[in-house]
C-alpha cells in the first residue's frame, strides 16, 4: 500500500522538521512533529512503512530524553510489528531495559543487536554487560570450530 501524494508530502515535512529538531537537540518538538506524522497515517496505522521509522524516531526522540519507560514504549511497538531483526531497534530496546535496570532483557536484546552488527553497532556500550559479550564471543567461536570441522 502507498500512501497518496498529498499525505506523502506531509508525512515527509513533518518527518524532516522532526529530523531537524533532533539534530539541534529540540526533542520534545521533535516528538511533536514526528506523532502528527503518524497521526496521520490512515489506519491500521501499523500496515504503513512509515510507521515503523516514525514510531522508531520517537522512541529515539524519547531515548535522548532519557524517559527510558516512554522510548521501550515505541521500541517495543516497533519490535512488535516485525521488526525482530533491526539492529538499531534491538539496540536501543537493550538499552532502555539497561538503564530501567532490566539486566535480563538488557542482555537479550543487546545481544541480539551485537550478533547482527558485531561491536560497531554497541558504539560504548560494551563495557557495560562485558560478560555478555564474553559469552557470546565465545559462541560464535564455538559455531566456527563446529563448522570448520
Amino acid at each position: 500500500m502507498e500512501l497518496s501524494d498529498e499525505l506523502y508530502v506531509r508525512v515527509e515535512e513533518l518527518s524532516e522538521t522532526g529530523n531537524e529538531a533532533m539534530e539541534n537537540e529540540d526533542y520534545a518538538k521533535a516528538i511533536s512533529c514526528f506523532q502528527k506524522a503518524l497521526d496521520i497515517l490512515p489506519e491500521p496505522k501499523e500496515d504503513w512503512e512509515a510507521y515503523l521509522w516514525l514510531a522508531g524516531s520517537i522512541g529515539d526522540a524519547y531515548f535522548m530524553m532519557r524517559n527510558y519507560g516512554k522510548s521501550l514504549e515505541f521500541f517495543r511497538k516497533c519490535y512488535n510489528i516485525g521488526e525482530t531483526d533491526n539492529p538499531f531497534i534491538l539496540l536501543r530496546l537493550g538499552e532502555n531495559y539497561l538503564e530501567l535496570e532490566d539486566e535480563t532483557n538488557a542482555t537479550e536484546f543487546l545481544l541480539r543487536a551485537y550478533m547482527l552488527e558485531g561491536k560497531k553497532n554497541l558504539q560504548g556500550r560494551l563495557e557495560i554487560f562485558p560478560m555478555a559479550v564474553q559469552t557470546c564471543e565465545s559462541q560464535t567461536k564455538i559455531i566456527k570450530d563446529i563448522r570448520s570441522s
